[in-house]
């Protein structure tokens, strides 16, 4: 059977691997430039790596882990010791360090109970408030969907001071937005999977590039196994014969039909609901993708004439504009030339300022990051990017969880794939990997059935 898989991100290349190995005639399309999607990476006019955003990944990713050991790439990540450095003008760096040699979740409990980032009362309040979740279940993390991570924390005894130094920046994070945005269920999942395994909170950053580390080499991979992965290539519009209830095509920007058997679409999820027909959109679990809105986030790429910070790892930034970011030539052993630093900062919330122009973007920026690090006022900034993606994950909203579809549609021959639909964790790429292993689930179901249909 041949499969037609929209997008190149991450669950497009794992579907596209995996359904390979099952003897799939696989075909793999992008409409960018370059692979990778929300993990992408691409060289500037100077041949320096641009990349779409700065992601981390964490012991807890096993099925992205996996996918990668399958393919040769388990050497893709640098890993840093399991801790989070926040960083505040007031706080200046604040660790909370997961204490090795302890198992989960005494190891994190730990790690709060020393950290300088809260007061010791802070830490009880933080400590009785978590037991439910950490030793709880996730039918229970469930049903706190309809509201807030503020309102859980505050309902629960935890204060508005550690909401604010620790907990908005956590799922700012998790969701380019603050914890009285978000899902109780999101931030409560992470802490879940956090605290139920020793290994979980490892942290590990792309070695180099996206592109280089893990995208190129994945095509590389696919085509030496004869699928194709066609890049440039747009899907316009799904067609769908409504007599047959199947699709029957996707049209790609050339005016060019591909056709297969299974279609499969791993593109965002804004942008699979602009290529549905209004004939599919009358199905419910499609119509209501209409309630997953893309999050707005914007990355800045600075570079400096010389090293301005001293972090090997991962920095949170509690009360600015910069909710992630780290310099890159400290994480990343491929980015080490040498010359200074490249400091890759997540800006979020960034409704307000996506669309502001490319100077008033920088100045906000600049004057954030100048306030955690004083002396790079000191240094010359060399060159600059700024990546503007109005949709990234979708937003975790209170009440949105249960408008996350399955990967198998009421279509039978057209499916899901990404970190939207459902599985156990939310928006992230191991999100993304665990679509993907399920919507390969969904089609060999599907493949079955055509098979005992002909033979009957």
């Amino acid at each position: 059977m041949r499969a037609i898989i929209a997008g190149a991100g991450p669950a497009g290349f794992a579907t596209a691997k995996w359904l390979n190995d099952r003897g799939y005639e696989v075909v793999l399309l992008e409409k960018r430039a370059v692979p990778g999607g929300k993990v992408s990476a691409w060289r500037d006019a100077d041949g320096d790596w641009v990349e779409s955003g700065l992601h981390a990944f964490f012991g807890a990713y096993h099925n992205l882990l996996n996918f990668l050991a399958e393919c040769g790439l388990e050497d893709s990540f640098d890993w840093k010791p399991a801790e989070m450095v926040f960083i505040s003008p007031g706080h200046r760096l604040a660790p909370i360090r997961f204490v090795p040699g302890l198992p989960a979740p005494l190891n994190g409990l730990a790690g709060v109970a020393i950290s300088p980032l809260m007061t010791t009362g802070d830490k009880l309040r933080m400590a009785l408030g978590l037991l439910r979740p950490i030793f709880g279940s996730q039918a229970y993390i469930d049903a706190q969907d309809d509201q807030t991570y503020a309102a859980w924390h505050l309902r629960h005894g935890m204060g508005q001071r550690t909401l604010d130094d620790v907990m908005h920046t956590m799922a700012l994070a998790l969701n380019f937005q603050r914890a009285d945005q978000v899902s109780a269920k999101l931030v409560l999942t992470a802490l879940l999977h956090f605290a139920q395994e020793t290994n979980a909170p490892k942290m590990g950053l792309v070695k180099g590039s996206p592109h280089d580390r893990l995208w190129a080499p994945l095509t590389r991979l696919l085509e030496g196994r004869g699928a194709r992965v066609l890049i440039g290539r747009a899907v316009e519009r799904i067609t769908y014969d409504a007599l047959e209830n199947r699709v029957s095509g996707f049209v790609l920007d050339d005016g060019s039909t591909i056709e297969g058997d299974i279609y499969i679409s791993a593109m965002p999820v804004h942008n699979l609901r602009k290529r549905l027909p209004p004939a599919m959109r009358q199905f419910p679990e499609l119509g209501n993708l209409s309630y997953l809105k893309g999050q707005p986030v914007v990355t800045a790429v600075l570079f400096f004439d010389r090293m301005v910070t001293e972090v090997n790892n991962l920095m949170f930034s509690a009360g600015t504009r910069l909710s992630v970011y780290a310099d890159l030539p400290r994480v990343s052993p491929d980015y080490h030339t040498g010359r200074g630093s490249i400091v890759e900062l997540v800006v979020a919330p960034a409704g307000e300022l996506i669309g502001a122009p490319d100077d008033e973007l920088l100045a906000a920026v600049l004057a954030d990051f100048y306030r955690l690090h004083p002396a790079a006022r000191q240094a010359t900034l060399l060159k600059h990017h700024l990546v503007r993606i109005p949709n990234s994950v979708y937003s975790a909203r209170p009440g949105v969880d249960r408008y996350r579809p399955d990967q198998a549609t009421p279509v039978p021959n057209f499916f899901l794939a990404g970190d939207y639909t459902r599985q156990e964790f939310m928006a992230s790429i191991e999100g993304a990997i665990r679509s993907a292993r399920r919507v390969v689930e969904r089609v060999d179901q599907f493949a079955a059935a055509q098979q005992l249909s002909v033979a009957s």
